[in-house]
This record gives C-alpha cells, structure tokens and sequence, in this order.
C-alpha cells in the first residue's frame, strides 16, 4: 500500500468519526426536553414566538427547517424521512411542551410541526398590521423614565425599539440606502431616549447633543449611565445639585478645585463668608473672550447662549425693566450701587459666593453693566457681554 493510499484511509476514517460524533450530538441533544421561561398564551406570542425559537436554533440549527419549511422535507420514500420524521416528532413535543395545558389539548392532532406553527402564527400574530406599527411608534415617543431606575427604563426602552424593527424593518436594499435609514432610525431613537428622561438628566442631555457626530442611544445611555457613577462616587447625586452643578463646574474652570467650588456655592448661598474663596474668585477674566459670541469676560465652554442662561438672568432683566433708569439686582451678600457711577469688582467686600452679581443700569444712555461681587465671574457672563 502506497502513502497516498494511507493517507485516503485516514482521511476517511476521520470523516466517519466526525460524522459519527456529529450523529450522537445530534441525537443527544433531541433527547433533552426543552423548556423556557414563558408558556404561550393569547397575550404573550411574539415574545414566546422569539424565545422558542433561540431555544431550538439552540439545540440545532437545522431544526429551524422544522419551523420554516425551508428546504423542504424529503418524501417518504426517501432514506433520509425516518430522521427528518424523528427530528420533526421531537421539536413538535418541544412546542407542546411550552404551551399553556389549556391551549395544548386543542392543538395536539397537527399532523407535522410545520402545520402546528402555522396555525400559531394564523391565530395569534398580527403580521405586519401597520395599525399595531403605528401604536409601537407612538408609544416609543411617548415613554417617560417618571422616576423609575434608569436601568430598567432602558429595557423598557429596548424593548420597544426591538418590536419596531422586527414589525417594521429596513426596507430599503442598496447598501447607501440602508446604511441612510439605520442612521435615520439611530438618530430617532436617540431622540427618543433623551426625551423620554428625567428633567435632572437634563445637563448631560445638553451635553450629548452637542456631541459631533451624534452618539447612538446606546452610546447616549452609556454616557447617562456614567455619570451617574461619577455623582455616586463624589457623595452626590445628579437630581439634588440640578442647577448648582453648573455654576461649580464654572468655578472649577477658573482654577477652583470642583469641591472647593461647591463648598464656595453653598457659603455663598448660606451668607456665609470664605476668605479661601473670596481668594480664589479674584481672578483676571478680563482676557477671556468666547470663540462662540464674540464677547468678553468668558469663554466659548461658559457661554450662556450654548449652556443656557440661568433663571436669574430674566428676572434681573425684569427689574430693570420695570424700575427704569438706576437699579441694582443681587443674589446674597451684595451691596446695590445706585445713582450713577462705574460698577467695578468688590470681591474684597463681598467673601463666598453671596455676593453672586449686582446690575446697573444707566436709563439715559441705554448702557447695561453687571458683574459678580466676590466672586469675579466665576465663569459667568457680564451683562455688558449681551
């Protein structure tokens, strides 16, 4: 015998094994019950539907013909119809088996497993009713976390999402086309979801918009999500500093530790006086101008016209306004300059963060001036700047 010979017959020994082994996997696998977590009734199909059907593509792959139909069964004459016959026996009992007693007695004289689906899909799918895809597509715009963990309203989330592309998929087939629409239903989705959270989410919102190119709503939840461990790890949370964490985020960016910034905020906030952080404010902003609205005194990441303008801003607007002429609005410790003259910086006067800003207002001239007292901006905007 050649060594080409030998080599044939080892080749073809390895083949049997393998086929062998193939077959007791096979057959041991057809063996094992199936059973997962939910029994079929008339309100849970389309998940039941989609659980079953991991679980059997689970035991084997080829066991989806069964379900399918496709290809189709050999005839029974053939050779290979007993193992088909056996194969479709054994996933039939793994329906049965995973739907509820009362449903299960009426659907047991299905001659094959194909049938048995079928007549599933007859009575409990809706198909592609545009009706159910319409209802999908408002509800997923109309979601609201309310409160509830931001875990579990992702999942929520998910879920909806996951109905509305297996009702309504992509339908378009050249690949620019299909790779337009999946952007369009990223971008939609994640829309959605920053719409759909919380008001105290609301910072990280601004944040995530302004990102270029635009995050998936996957990428969205990842960045919420983070910082949320963040506010865990510091001792604070997102929903008990809503509006005080951006001003602390502007002091830091003016040299001040963020914790030192926040410890400032609530002196200021308190009356209470802090030569550390009268200290610290007293910085020269004088040399700032922002990249986005061409003004003076901050920069493009302090910019109240990107991060939004306080709730103070309006109402020292207001007053002045309705006054006319010389008026002085402040937050906390702050000394109101009336009767003309410069408004200059008194931080030295003025310790912490109570003396927030102080306005004059010169009615004859039309000229508007504000500054902060003690602080000297702490990376807010003058209102000579607007």
């Amino acid at each position: 015998m050649t060594d080409g010979d030998d080599l044939a017959l080892q080749i073809t020994n390895l083949l049997k094994t393998s086929l062998n082994t193939q077959t007791q996997t096979q057959k041991q696998n057809l063996s094992d019950s199936l059973k997962i977590s939910l029994k079929l009734n008339s309100q849970n199909y389309a998940l039941w539907a989609r659980m079953i059907r991991v679980a059997i593509e689970g035991k084997s792959k080829s066991l989806l013909s069964h379900l399918t139909g496709n290809p189709a069964p050999p005839n029974p004459p053939d050779e290979k119809y007993d193992q088909w016959e056996q194969e479709d026996l054994v996933v039939f009992s793994w329906l049965i088996q995973n739907i509820e007693p009362a449903l299960a007695s009426n659907l047991t004289e299905f001659p094959t497993t194909k049938t048995l689906w079928d007549a599933l899909v007859v009575t409990y799918s809706s198909g592609k009713d545009k009706l159910q895809t319409s209802d999908l597509h408002v509800k997923a715009n109309g979601i609201r976390q309310n409160g509830s963990p931001l875990e579990d309203f992702w999942i929520v989330m998910q879920g909806v999402w996951g109905e509305i592309e297996r009702r309504d998929p992509n339908p378009m087939t050249c690949a620019v086309d299909i790779a337009t629409y999946n952007k369009i239903r990223s971008e939609q989705k994640l829309f959605q979801f920053l719409n759909a959270l919380d008001r105290q989410y609301d910072a990280i919102k601004r944040e995530i918009l302004r990102w270029d190119p635009l995050p998936s709503a996957e990428g969205a939840y990842a960045a919420v999500r983070k910082e949320m461990a963040h506010q865990a790890k510091l001792g604070t949370s997102i929903d008990t500093l809503p509006s005080q964490n951006g001003v602390a985020a502007g002091l830091a960016a003016n040299g001040l530790h963020e914790s030192e910034a926040r410890v400032c905020l609530s002196k200021g906030r308190t009356g209470q006086k802090s030569s550390n952080c009268a200290s610290s404010f007293r910085i020269d902003k004088s040399k700032l101008k922002c990249d986005h609205c061409g003004m003076l005194k901050h920069t493009k990441e302090q910019c109240f016209k990107l991060v939004g303008y306080p709730e103070w801003w309006n109402d020292w607007h207001k007053k002045g306004i309705k006054e006319g002429g010389k008026v002085a609005a402040a937050v906390g410790n702050t000394e109101a300059i009336r009767d003309g003259g410069d408004q200059r910086d008194n931080g030295s006067r003025n310790g912490g963060f109570g003396g927030m800003a102080s306005a004059f207002v010169d009615g004859s001239e039309g000229e508007t001036n504000q500054g902060l007292l003690g602080c000297d901006n702490g990376g807010h905007q003058d209102g000579g700047d607007y």
